[in-house]
């Protein structure tokens, strides 16, 4: 039913969202009839929606000689379905209150055709480009979200001097509809995985210090197990990658783990502790002092982590006590790791990194460790995802790979004494 694992859900053939209601409402109660007073189908009609749902996978959901019982095929199937109905029902709970008179089950009611059009039109920031991208004219996404609007009872577009924009109750309906759609379509990745066969997309947020070395071992690792899934790495800060998490465009980002703020809806799995260290080119003058100070430290020029990374609040307590002179030349702000390998292979800047950030550089001796303790700057780093959420088999064997490349421990992780 679904084509290769590189179309989206705005692309996949994703099936009616009225029989995935049903399939989990027959399996809950092992009854047709049940199911039909339920979501209010006939029962016609839910026989063939279900019939027309096992024939587009391939499979039998249901034993039905004994009623209506789940196959083992339909028990991999029905996990997924259930996700993604208990986030349309999220959803519909929290538009209820702001709304009154607002129908019970709104959460089976929504429609495939309305919650494409709301993701569409929130991530194209534009109804006509969001009608663009799902090849209709404009007025059908409008239709589609002007229906929406009326089944629950609330605004999800407002008027502003820059166009129409969406509300809060939009934007909590697109992240939690754009989720469960997505487990849908696990749903049908996962039964083709339980058949032998490997498909989807796994998209890796990934901070700057896993970009160089553990990340890529992994991902080859992974991609020669399963070479069907369609891998996508996203570089970028904490803060727009967690935003894509929180839209579903990303599934884990690797990296330092934060402790400095609140993670409402989102978990966080330790692998490692790590601590930062100070580097220079190879023949940088302070390579091999063994008497090295921060008078010492405070002749050279720096380069200084960007804004809101997780070594930056370190990087600034540390520089303080350098205590440079006016006069001294700023520190230059430097995020991605071949900019800081740059500066630092053509001038006498140093740094604070992690170890495990150039890897390379160290075992290549383009750059060395400067022979000075950083006291208390150990971190926790390890995996961010979204609250409940369940991984895929390929995605947990990624991150077994992960712990076993830090278990062989031929990285060079900095750790404390």
């Amino acid at each position: 039913m679904i084509a290769p694992s590189e179309n989206t859900l705005l692309d996949a053939d994703l099936p009616n969202i009225k029989h995935l209601h049903a399939l989990s409402v027959i399996a809950q109660t092992g009854s047709v009839t049940a199911a039909c007073e339920k979501i209010n189908l006939s029962q016609p009609a839910l026989t063939q929606g279900i019939a027309k749902l096992e024939a587009g996978l391939g499979v039998k959901l249901f034993d039905r000689q004994r009623g209506m019982v789940l196959t083992p095929a339909g028990k991999v199937y029905l996990k997924r379905i259930k996700r993604g109905v208990n986030l349309l029902r999220e959803a519909a709970d929290f538009l209820g209150r702001f709304a009154t008179d607002i129908n019970p089950n709104l959460y089976r009611l929504f429609t495939l055709g309305q919650l494409r059009a709301l993701i569409a039109v929130v991530e194209q920031e534009s109804f006509k480009l969001g009608a663009m991208r799902l090849s209709v004219q404009p007025s059908t996404v409008h239709r589609a979200c002007q229906s929406l609007e009326q089944l629950v009872n609330c605004k999800l577009f407002e008027v502003t001097t820059n166009g129409r924009r969406p509300t809060r109750q939009a934007e909590k309906l697109f992240q939690l509809s754009k989720l469960a759609l997505g487990e849908f379509q696990q749903a049908e990745f996962d039964l083709l995985g339980w058949k032998g066969r490997f498909i989807g997309r796994f998209a890796l947020g990934c901070l700057p210090l896993a970009q160089a070395t553990l990340v890529p071992r992994a991902l080859n690792l992974l991609a020669n197990e399963y070479p069907m899934i369609d891998v996508v790495v996203i570089d970028g800060s904490y803060t727009v990658l967690s935003r894509a998490m929180r839209r579903g465009n990303v599934d884990i980002i690797i990296g330092a783990l934060r402790t400095d703020e609140v993670l409402q809806d989102m978990e966080q799995q330790e692998l490692f502790k790590e601590r930062l260290i100070i580097v220079g080119r190879s023949d940088h003058p302070l390579v091999g002092d063994k008497e090295i100070t921060l008078k010492k430290l405070a002749k050279f020029a720096w380069v200084a982590p960007r804004v809101a990374s997780a070594s930056r609040p370190y990087f600034d307590k540390f520089y303080k006590r350098l205590n440079r002179t006016e006069t001294a030349a700023h520190p230059i702000k430097a995020s991605t790791l071949g900019t800081i390998r740059g500066i630092l292979l053509e001038s006498d800047r140093l740094a604070i990194v992690s170890a495990l950030q150039v890897d390379y550089e160290l075992r290549g001796q383009l750059l060395s460790k400067i022979p000075y303790e950083l006291h208390n700057s150990d971190r926790a780093i390890g995996v961010i995802n979204r609250e409940n959420w369940l991984p895929s088999v390929p995605q947990q064997r990624f991150l077994q790979h992960l712990r076993t490349i830090l278990k062989d421990g031929d990285l060079v992780v900095e750790q404390s004494p």
